[in-house]
């Protein structure tokens, strides 16, 4: 559990990813309760993201837990989850939203994402279980949260909680606004590959998008 409120970001614990932003970090003014900040820059496709070490499995049922907040809650790009690896980590796992499809170099996966550059305006749950896609659909196994007045609201605190059973994964959204969004997929990831937490997010046009992490969990069975 990392709720950040040392003056510095834990480096050991934590890797950064940047385009032309501000990288995640303890603000010179502190946030109440301990947060880091970060900025995705006025670069259209700009990103920022942060994430840990490859050293979890769904195997040994591992979940994650984050609460953040986003100033701008249109042209943006979120995606957060568990990944293995990617050959950018300033690009996205998932490719595509509207057809589901992954790419930049992951092998296992399981990330709710949005991109309001796409046709499809709500986040959905997407994962990958060693090649073998198995993409968000309607109903039980999609994340229904749209962006938005009607969904994501600027600068209110949101938390994203993940669990991986095996192969199989849960996730739950509190939106912040007395609404919590579910999804859950029994063939998602390999449970025996290990995946590393992942938070991502990217400004879809040339507005800056100023995130906050309050704090972020990972667990795991010894």
């Amino acid at each position: 559990f990392d709720d950040f409120t040392y003056d510095t970001l834990n480096r050991d614990r934590w890797t950064l990813a940047v385009d032309d932003g501000t990288t995640f970090a303890i603000p010179a003014t502190p946030i109440r309760g301990g947060a880091i900040r970060g900025a995705t820059g006025t670069t259209d496709d700009a990103a920022i993201a942060i994430y840990g070490a490859p050293i979890w499995l769904g195997d040994q049922n591992c979940g994650m837990e984050a609460r953040f907040r986003i100033d701008v809650v249109t042209g943006l790009s979120v995606e957060m989850g568990f990944i293995d690896l990617a050959t950018d980590f300033t690009l996205p796992v998932v490719t595509d939203v509207d057809t589901p499809a992954t790419g930049n170099g992951v092998g296992d996966c399981a990330v709710i994402h949005v991109d309001t550059d796409q046709t499809r305006q709500t986040f959905a749950l997407v994962t990958l279980g060693s090649g073998s896609l198995a993409a968000a659909g309607v109903g039980d196994d999609d994340i229904t949260m749209a962006l938005g007045s009607a969904g994501l609201a600027a600068d209110t605190w949101m938390k994203f909680r993940m669990q991986l059973a095996g192969n199989s994964v849960i996730v739950n959204m509190d939106d912040g606004q007395a609404a919590t969004h579910n999804g859950y997929r029994v063939t998602a990831i390999e449970g025996g590959t290990l995946v590393r937490p992942w938070l991502f997010f990217r400004t879809r046009n040339t507005t800056t998008k100023v995130v906050d992490v309050d704090y972020i969990a990972t667990w795991a069975d010894r």
